[in-house]
């Protein structure tokens, strides 16, 4: 069976241009470490500036669990005389620099640069260094007090190079050891966006939205902060605007936690959203994902039990808001008795109310020191009277938008103040496209998907049409299909257009929405913040949607 060999960059070989011995090493390295150590070689980075420049090496050796080392190779040899404290190589001669402090200053610059992490203030790993002379029998003695023997790579070296490698972090470990309570793998997300990110595959859609929208697929270093944050505290609130990767972050840190096999309850607001949750959650048994009167429904086995919806608003709206949650807390010893959660993972915490904090907690093993994290926005709140978030007062702040492409988040930010403060590090885009609400709508819809789907190559399931009524109340609904050349239904699928409410497609995104229908809506600007907020890469506005004298 083969071993499994160290992850290398570039994967492909050594870079064009380098000495025999680099290659040699390069091979070397990748044959003996394992595959959890990333090896790069010619690594060169930007420092944060005086005392830790730019650096260089050639290989950076990175251990999750130990620290990084750097490595420089001299292919002819190294020698230092004392007398005149210079350092000279057979092939060139006389040196310019010291390649020790040289070093030295370079695993400095990379600790203080691994260590700008918001999550792990005054903590840094362990970066040592070697001086690599791969022909050369040095011996313990070194070459001069700088450079002993410890931190040198000969030819006995780099025969027995695992451990070598082993004797190294050793070394450094007790000259300098990391620093810190943070977790060993805070800094390694640093890392890998540092030499790794900007070589990883990137995804497009379709065509000129394609283009405008090219994206890697990997989270943000605002967004690895707080992941690193919530590792290290049992309890959090996360804010953060829409198109701040809140879902993003939710399902990464709900996964990451069954992972290290606790049982986690992720769980939101909206119908939708729960089943987009526990879709992309499907392959994880110890996760269970769903919307919180789903939850509750299952859980008090209200079908079993035969319970019924009641009848009128106002008794339905008390049955969700109160009875529901009650029944959870109810049935909980005994959930807690045969199933209990270890986490719980809220996404859309704005939307929810005092009582279901009190049913969540319950059905937890130990409910004062059960792991709960929360992500909300208030602005995206459809409540007549939304209740505290708890923790809201502390919560961490995601800022950068990287859903919505910049003209739609400049528009957004005219009907949003929130949004106006936010940067946004997705590409321009096209422009967000106004359309007059004409009596005809059929053949406004027609033409608008005509552009779309026959002019602009986009799929049907590519776009969403959003409403501020119920789809079955729509006018949209009513329209004979196929509307120009697609269908258009509140089911979706491939090849359809879906047709959707606002309030049930919150927490969702698209490529393109269609924004229509929220004229003498009484909650009319929260409604279009929400649904114009989910356009990924196109929107476009019918004007009965515009609240008044807003985002014109």
């Amino acid at each position: 069976m083969l071993r499994p060999m160290a992850r290398m960059v570039p994967t492909s070989g050594p870079r064009s241009g380098c000495s025999s011995g680099e290659r040699r090493l390069y091979d070397r390295l990748r044959a003996a470490l394992p595959e959890s150590v990333l090896v790069v070689h010619g690594a060169r980075w930007v420092g944060p500036g005086e005392p830790s420049p730019d650096g260089q090496c050639s290989f950076l050796v990175a251990d999750p669990e130990r620290g990084a080392l750097l490595l420089d190779v001299f292919d002819s040899g190294l020698s230092y005389d004392p007398h005149s404290d210079r350092w000279r190589t057979p092939a060139a001669g006389p040196l310019a620099d010291d390649p020790t402090t040289t070093l030295d200053r370079a695993a400095e610059g990379m600790a203080t640069l691994l260590g700008h992490q918001p999550a792990s203030p005054g903590s840094r790993p362990l970066v040592g260094w070697a001086l690599v002379v791969p022909d050369a029998f040095v011996g313990e003695r070194g070459l001069a007090a700088q450079a002993p023997g410890a931190r040198i790579v000969d030819r006995v070296g780099l025969d027995a190079l695992a451990a070598r490698i082993d004797a190294l972090f050793e070394h450094w470990r007790g000259c300098r050891p990391a620093r810190g309570n943070a977790s060993p793998r805070w800094w390694w997300r640093a890392l890998e966006e540092l030499f790794v990110a900007p070589r990883e595959v990137r995804v497009r859609l379709r065509d000129r939205i394609d283009a405008d929208r090219a994206e890697m697929l990997a989270l943000s270093a605002q967004q690895t902060a707080v992941l690193e944050l919530l590792a290290r505290m049992r309890r959090v609130t996360v804010y953060g605007p829409a198109g701040t990767g809140k879902t993003v972050l939710a399902l990464t840190k709900a996964r990451m936690l069954a992972r290290q096999g606790l049982r986690v309850l992720l769980t939101c607001y909206n119908k939708a959203l729960g089943h987009y949750l526990r879709d992309e959650t499907a392959d994880e048994p110890l996760i269970t994902a769903l919307h919180f009167h789903e939850l509750c429904w299952q859980l008090a086995d209200l079908d079993a039990r035969q319970v019924e919806l009641p009848q009128g608003h106002a008794a339905r709206r008390r049955f969700f808001d109160l009875d529901l949650p009650r029944e959870l807390i109810a049935v909980a010893p005994r959930v807690v008795a045969t199933s209990p959660f270890d986490a719980v993972v809220v996404d859309e915490a704005q939307d929810f109310l005092p009582v279901w904090w009190t049913a969540l907690d319950a059905v937890c093993r130990d409910r004062a020191r059960a792991i709960r994290y929360l992500f909300y926005d208030d602005g995206q709140c459809l409540r007549d009277h939304p209740a505290k978030v708890p923790g809201a007062e502390e919560a961490v702040q995601l800022q950068t938008n990287w859903r919505n492409t910049r003209a739609i988040h400049t528009w957004l930010g005219r009907a949003e103040p929130r949004v106006r403060d936010t940067p946004c590090a997705s590409p321009q885009g096209v422009p967000v496209q106004v359309e007059r609400a004409t009596s005809d709508l059929a053949a406004t819809l027609r033409r608008i998907l005509h552009e779309l789907i026959d002019r602009g190559g986009l799929r049907p399931e590519d776009i969403v049409i959003l409403t501020g009524r119920s789809p079955a109340k729509s006018r949209v609904a009513a329209l004979q299909q196929p509307v120009g050349p697609a269908v258009v239904s509140a089911d979706g699928g491939p090849g359809v257009v879906r047709l959707s409410s606002v309030q049930a497609f919150k927490g969702l995104e698209a490529p393109v929405v269609i924004l229509t229908e929220l004229d003498h809506h009484p909650r009319a600007l929260p409604l279009f913040y929400v649904g114009a907020s989910r356009a990924m890469n196109h929107l476009i506005v019918l004007d009965d949607a515009l609240p008044p004298g807003r985002g014109e």
